[in-house]
């Protein structure tokens, strides 16, 4: 039995489901009809549609994305090759980027991790491959709770400074233990390696012991076991009770003050928003990073 259908009864399917969300207006249907017309036999199993808010100058509007298998990185070069282009190689991961009629093309592959070499793309992290620096100190954010992964073992400190400079600069919070521990008890420190897999800015870090090669020493601060409020602070005007709550109206998404009276809870707007603390010189920040957790 085959795995897939003949190749016309799969372009028909293909057809059907860009007609779903495909504008004829826009292209996309015309080129995707194309594709399948022009190059039956490459691999394709389906397409995604994306438009562009700003799109850079000389950028398409509108995309087509062509969904080929997530290691089919021999299906990424096919498929740039016959439309005249190469392959965009970045680390174990293909792109393709290219238009047809307009119509910005995309793709992605990427190699996995037991066809690659790992142990080549270990490397030391530099201010680039980092949120921010401060202090003289190379830091990340990792995961979606307010974390920090600090390379080296500083001072324990010089970790907590940074860690309170950084919510109160970025995140305008002030950051406090609770639960009868302090912020110390959040700190960790061991050895990893730093894989640029699948790409350098896509960073993993893996544990690893100290006389493992390529290793640096590395500290968690795992913020997310602190406490935080807003810088902001005011007093409710129905019940005169200080209040640093912040929230968001429920129909109109302003930000306002909250009262923290259960009694109370008096909602009024936030127009005496406090200015952010200046950045400490000698800070840089990075926002375009992002960082993936792997242990082994």
């Amino acid at each position: 039995m085959p795995l897939s259908p003949p190749a016309p009864q799969r372009a028909q399917q293909l057809l059907a489901q860009l007609e779903r969300y495909g504008s004829r207006e826009n292209g996309q249907l015309a080129v995707g009809r194309r594709l399948l017309q022009d190059h039956p036999d490459l691999p394709l199993t389906g397409f995604a549609i994306s438009r562009s808010i700003c799109p850079e100058p000389g950028r398409p509007l509108h995309s087509l994305i062509l969904r080929v298998g997530e290691h089919d990185t021999d299906g990424i070069t096919a498929w740039a090759r016959a439309l005249g282009t190469e392959p965009v190689i970045d680390g174990a991961r293909y792109r393709l980027d290219t238009a047809l009629d307009g119509i910005g093309i995309w793709a992605s592959a990427t190699i996995p991790e037991d066809r690659y070499d790992m142990d080549a793309a270990v490397f030391v992290l530099t201010a680039d491959d980092v949120s921010f620096t401060l202090r003289g100190l190379l830091v990340t954010e990792f995961g979606e709770d307010g974390d920090l992964l600090f390379i080296g073992h500083p001072p324990v400190r010089e970790v907590l400074a940074t860690t309170s400079a950084y919510y109160r600069d970025t995140c305008g919070q002030r950051l406090s233990a609770f639960d009868g521990h302090v912020l110390a008890d959040s700190i960790t420190r061991g050895w990893g390696r730093f894989v640029a897999y699948p790409t350098r800015t896509e960073w993993q870090i893996r544990s690893a012991s100290e006389d493992t090669p390529g290793a640096l020493p590395v500290t968690w601060m795992y913020a997310q076991d602190g406490h935080t409020q807003d810088l902001g602070f005011d007093r409710c005007p129905a019940c005169r009770r200080p209040s640093r709550g912040l929230d968001y109206h429920s129909e109109t998404g302003q930000r306002v003050h909250v009262c923290p009276s259960p009694a109370c809870r008096h909602q009024w707007p936030f127009t005496d928003a406090p200015l952010p603390s200046p950045i400490p010189v000698g800070t840089e920040y990075r926002q375009d990073h992002r960082a993936a957790l792997a242990t082994c």
